[in-house]
């Protein structure tokens, strides 16, 4: 029940931040500026595999440990996209409910990626190296000095 919840709030938080914003004239700044966001998610939609994308918070005997591309980057290449992309959205015609909306659907995605990493730290042993290695949604610079 608890990740139908997650699933809907994703989905519902994301369709209201794109159907709000005013698409006639084309808003050209905003597109460029999202475009990087639905980029890198199409990217990393791409390096798990077209067809074993999964929106369930779970693993499956198919489900595979994935650490380079945009997973090299990010844990949650995805969410970062979604995030990047409705983030700029928001510079289309501000508004507080709208940023609201947005704080809302972090808050969603970061209890999402809590669910997804219990499943994957049980499923693989090599996910805690890399969970230590790679950050959650931003990417994690790290000294070559250690």
């Amino acid at each position: 029940m608890f990740h139908s919840l997650l699933i809907a709030g994703q989905f519902v938080l994301a369709a209201a931040l794109v159907l709000s914003v005013k698409w006639l004239p084309i808003p050209w700044g905003t597109l460029l500026i999202s475009m990087p966001g639905l980029i890198f998610a199409l990217w990393a939609w791409g390096a798990m595999g077209l067809r074993r994308i999964r929106i369930h918070p779970s693993t499956t005997d198919q489900t595979r440990l994935i650490t380079a591309g945009p997973y090299g980057i990010v844990r949650h290449p995805m969410y970062t996209g979604l995030l990047w992309f409705t983030a700029a959205l928001l510079a289309s015609d501000f508004a507080w409910w709208r940023l609201s909306v947005w704080v809302a659907l972090l808050g969603v995605l970061l209890l999402k990626t809590r669910e997804e990493e219990a499943a994957m730290s049980e499923r693989f042993v090599d996910y805690t190296d890399y969970r230590s290695r790679v950050g959650r949604l931003l990417p994690t610079w790290r000294s070559s000095k250690q």
